[in-house]
C-alpha cells in the first residue's frame, strides 16, 4: 500500500510540474530568456 501510495505521488507529482510548466509558458510567452535569446545572443545556437 505504500509503495502505491509513493507511486501515485511521484506520477502526480510529474504530470502536474509538466502541465503547470505549459500554463506558465503559455502565459508569459515572448517575455521568457528562451524567446528574447535570439535577440541579444549572437552566433548560433550554442545550448
Amino acid at each position: 500500500m505504500l509503495a502505491a501510495v509513493f507511486a501515485g505521488a511521484f506520477a502526480f507529482e510529474l504530470s502536474f510540474n509538466g502541465v503547470m510548466d505549459r500554463v506558465w509558458d503559455n502565459h508569459n510567452r515572448g517575455r521568457q530568456w528562451k524567446d528574447i535569446r535570439h535577440k541579444y545572443v549572437e552566433g548560433g545556437d550554442e545550448e
